[in-house]
């Protein structure tokens, strides 16, 4: 929340994924705001200017990339003691010519991976978080065996979709689902009933761990986990509970009308919405939604889509 006495701006910045997966970043000047941080390429939005064409013109003055086209990816509203900042994170995949520091900025391309390594501005890190992030994530069906599970991992796309083991209980099966899916690529999310949960994630290696709105409610602190740590977000008061905690990620559900809850009203594209956009937080619209929505959900604020019937590969 701004105060009267703290300045505000309107940020837009650049997730430039080049073909092979690299990222690149710009490295701010030492005299400037948050200086020596390395950043997504942007600036501030002009009065009037569509976020596309302010990203376009930053891009062009700053890196000499020209006709650079994006698409929203994640926005977050961030208080600095001196700055708050809303940023809107814009993927970008097409552009004209090779990106070079054209302001005396050094410039350079990174693994995903090995931005968890880097120091960037704070306002930054949940798109760092994000970014290693699948666009989907696959919700495991209830009413399938084991081996049909095992045979689904085996067509799931691990560059786009993550697995979610909602149901599985029994330690050696999710044991060989989880090695089954390091073997594939596939990031795997395991359900977090209690804190045996979390010791189990971490033996096995799992990428994340998931709470459940009850579960949530009962959480005093972050749970000491290496990797991505997820909860369940249908409300402000959980939505607010969970950026409280600094958790990496949310579920947020209903956001249609789903047949697995029919009794439970959804929110609602506006309604969800406002609990994603500008959150600290990696959103992922679950419920009545398919893998096909994942634009309109990220103009929504999401990251991702998440749900079982559309995304299972049958």
């Amino acid at each position: 929340m701004t105060t009267e006495s703290t300045p505000a701006i309107t940020v837009v910045a650049a997730i430039i994924r080049g073909e092979d997966g690299r990222i690149c970043l710009s490295k701010r000047p030492d005299n400037k705001h948050q200086g020596g941080r390395w950043e997504f390429p942007g600036g501030k939005v002009e009065q009037g200017e569509a976020l596309s064409e302010a990203l376009a013109r930053e891009l062009e003055e700053e890196l000499g990339m020209t006709g650079a086209t994006s698409s929203a990816f994640m926005t977050i509203a961030h208080q600095y003691d001196d700055l708050h900042v809303t940023l809107h994170f814009r993927d970008v995949r097409a552009w004209q010519g090779e990106p070079e520091g054209r302001e005396g900025q050094r410039v350079q391309w990174f693994l995903p991976d090995e931005l968890s390594g880097l120091r960037f501005p704070a306002a930054n890190q949940p798109v760092v978080n994000a970014i290693r992030l699948p666009e989907q994530l696959v919700i495991a069906p209830e009413a399938i065996s084991f081996r049909e599970l095992l045979s689904g991992i085996d067509r799931l796309d691990a560059e786009q979709q993550g697995l979610y083991l909602r149901q599985w209980s029994d330690h050696a099966e999710v044991a060989e689902i989880v090695a089954q899916c390091q073997q594939r690529g596939v990031k795997v999310w395991l359900r977090a009933m209690d804190m045996q949960s979390v010791a189990t994630a971490k033996a096995l290696g799992v990428f994340a761990l998931h709470f459940p709105g009850r579960t949530l409610a009962q959480l005093d602190e972050r749970p000491v986990f290496d990797g991505v740590i997820s909860a369940a977000v249908h409300d402000q008061a959980a939505r607010d509970k969970a950026d409280s905690l600094g958790l990496d990620m949310a579920l947020v559900s209903p956001v249609l009308p789903t047949p697995t809850h029919p009794d439970k009203p959804a929110l609602g594209w506006s309604q969800a919405e406002l609990l994603m956009k500008g959150a600290p937080l990696a959103c992922y619209a679950l419920g009545g939604v398919a893998p096909r929505d994942l634009v309109n959900a990220r103009d929504h604020g999401a990251v991702g889509v998440a749900g079982i019937r559309a995304f299972w590969p049958l």
